[in-house]
């Protein structure tokens, strides 16, 4: 059985291997790199923890699934939230693990902010179905937003209006 709530400092170490795993795994479906980020210590990540919402899901006690929100501090741009950091586990994908996690994110954002923004890979369409099942419409397309091992990577841009 599944379990989603928002994870905590006690979480880090947890926090910390599922994003590596990320970002070894899907270089290309992250802004930030897993040389940059295996640099970054336990307690960073726990810091991390208190500064944003990120969502977790676990299975049988292991945390499978993430999702993180960060909302700008600036008065002219509170009203909007990103959604960063998405990753499901390959074994739990499919399972619903990832929507009920999406689900967590944006029942927090209602709360908080009229709209969320992010930005995929433009050839993840799993990922990008699973955005429009939620929601999510395209608005743009970012050419070249990353480059990994040489390759450029273009991101779709997409954003969903929350009632608040």
């Amino acid at each position: 059985m599944a379990l989603v709530r928002q994870l905590v400092p006690d979480d880090a170490e947890a926090l910390r291997m599922l994003r590596l795993e990320a970002l070894e795994s899907h270089p290309e479906a992250f802004g930030s790199s897993h040389a940059e980020e295996s640099a970054r210590s336990v307690d960073a990540f726990a810091a991390w923890t208190t500064g944003g919402y990120i969502a977790g899901g676990f299975v049988d006690n292991q945390l499978d699934a993430m999702a993180g929100l960060s909302i700008p501090r600036t008065v002219k741009q509170m009203h909007k939230g990103m959604l960063w950091g998405v990753y499901v586990r390959e074994c739990r994908r499919g399972s619903g693990l990832a929507e009920a996690v999406m689900d967590a994110v944006l029942d927090h954002a209602g709360t908080r902010v009229e709209q969320i923004h992010l930005s995929v890979a433009a050839a993840n369409e799993r990922a990008i179905n699973l955005y429009r099942r939620l929601g999510f419409q395209p608005y743009g397309t970012e050419p070249r937003a990353l480059m990994v091992n040489g390759i450029y990577i273009n991101e779709l841009l997409m954003v969903k209006f929350l009632s608040r």
